[in-house]
């Protein structure tokens, strides 16, 4: 019987047009989706590579030069190392297609250079459409939070309250399955076409491999989707009439994916306000005036507090000087530039601490973890970076003040940056927890739902 009631309910189905169109539509979504992540990935890629291959070039020449005999690079002066760049890349995500995250938001790659390491802000990045940043791009996680639910919805919203109206209900319960056996295998049948395009989709973003993290994105995809079925059952359940159901699950859809989530960045923005581009602007103006000022004072305080790095004749010339005013600058903007940091870091952890609201913030912040665009890894980037900027210093300063130019013999010494991606288990924790939370819910839900289903309670038996 419970067979018969799955296939009868799929064979109705394949005979509605609008189930045909709605799966069409759906699909279009998918496939537009993936095709502009598709695009931004491939963009991105791109510039990381063309990035790569300078500085590999780079590299090479470096090499070339100081093998020669009797050669040298000086650290200052023309010609001199101090103004070189050194690329810091983050190599691209995992899985960029299924999710953008801030891949359009955040610079993947710092150039650091000697001369530049207290610059407050990189004012190199994209201009990028403000539509775009208000919005999110149309990307394939924008389809799989925010549309895929209300398709799931538009097939599973008259689940029962119709049938309860016409008095079908009664007549298929009478053939001896019980109304939860009964709902639950049509719930499965008309949420499996839209399940298998979410997953065939999420499939496809991740067809060059990384099967831990794919395992990962279908896990997320059948577990919001099942908090949304679960969810179509339990309004079912309690409504007279499908245009009431249809009505309490819209509004949920609505306060569970755009309202709750907007309320909850809201408050944290406004809990946590990070300082402005032009605060940030401004400190570093004022910093780098002031220290121009006192440059000969900066430098003269420097060498009494490191003599060992004094040049024989006392004398700075103009890449010592603008070392130590880069240090001073870095102590002014430093305090600025931590504040900026650590608000956005409250501000992550709210939103984390309270992302169970709505199971629309989980399941999103699941796929940008498991995509590798999502906070946590461009934060490790923005560490790593800080990082690399000390190791430079620390590298190339001394030599500087020493006028020591570089040999053969610095080539194996000089910093290099590698991006340290985390353990998977790292990530594995904040999505498992995530999950394990819209599982819950669901759970809930759907016990109370069960319990809505008596058939006293639904009216099918006299009281």
């Amino acid at each position: 019987m419970s067979t018969h009631i799955f296939l009868l309910e799929l064979r109705m189905m394949a005979r509605e047009r609008a189930a045909w169109l709605l799966l069409a539509l759906f699909a279009g979504a998918l496939s537009y989706g993936y095709w502009n992540g598709h695009q931004l990935a491939k963009r991105n890629s791109e510039t990381a590579e063309t990035a790569l291959q300078g500085s590999a070039e780079l590299q090479r020449k470096i090499r070339e030069h100081l093998s020669s005999p009797g050669k040298a690079i000086p650290v200052g002066g023309r010609g001199g190392i101090a103004m070189v760049g050194f690329l810091a890349q983050l190599p691209p995500a995992p899985l960029p297609v299924l999710a953008t995250g801030q891949s359009d938001l955040v610079p993947a790659s710092e150039t650091v250079a000697l001369m530049r390491l207290a610059t407050p802000i990189d004012t190199r990045s994209e201009i990028e459409n403000p539509s775009h940043l208000l919005a999110g791009r149309f990307d394939l996680a924008f389809v799989l939070i925010w549309l895929y639910p209300l398709f799931l919805l538009a097939f599973l919203y008259d689940l029962m309250a119709g049938d309860r109206e016409t008095g079908t209900l009664r007549l298929a319960l009478s053939q001896g399955i019980s109304p939860a056996g009964w709902l639950c295998r049509r719930t499965l049948a008309r949420a499996l076409p839209v399940v298998a395009l979410a997953l065939a989709a999420t499939l496809l973003a991740g067809s060059d491999g990384y099967g831990t993290r794919l395992g990962a994105a279908l896990a997320v995809i059948l577990l919001y989707g099942l908090f949304w079925a679960t969810l179509a059952v339990a309004i079912n359940a309690v409504s007279n009439s499908a245009a009431g159901a249809a009505a309490s699950l819209g509004a949920a859809w609505v306060a569970i994916v755009m309202v709750a989530p907007t309320l909850l960045n809201l408050a944290a923005e406004s809990l946590y306000p990070t300082p402005s581009r032009p605060e940030l602007v401004a400190a570093g103006r004022q910093a780098s005036g002031e220290a121009e000022k006192r440059g000969k004072e900066l430098i003269d305080s420097f060498y009494k507090e490191h003599p060992e790095l004094a040049p024989p004749d006392k004398r700075a010339d103009y890449v010592a000087m603008k070392l130590t005013e880069q240090e001073e600058i870095r102590r002014s903007v430093d305090p600025v530039l931590e504040k900026f940091d650590k608000q956005l870091k409250r501000q992550q952890q709210t939103v984390g601490r309270w992302r169970f609201v709505s199971p629309a913030i989980v399941a999103h912040e699941a796929l940008t973890d498991i995509a590798g665009t999502g906070y946590w890894r461009h934060h490790a980037f923005r560490n790593q970076v800080k990082e690399f900027k000390q190791a430079i210093s620390d590298f190339y300063t001394p030599r500087a003040h020493r006028r020591e130019p570089l040999v053969l013999a610095d080539i194996d010494q000089m910093p290099m940056f590698k991006f340290d991606e985390e353990q998977d288990r790292e990530w594995l924790a904040r999505v498992g927890t995530g999950m394990a939370g819209i599982f819950v819910f669901s759970a809930i839900i759907g016990a109370w739902a069960l319990l809505s289903l008596r058939p006293r309670k639904l009216g099918l038996v006299a009281g």
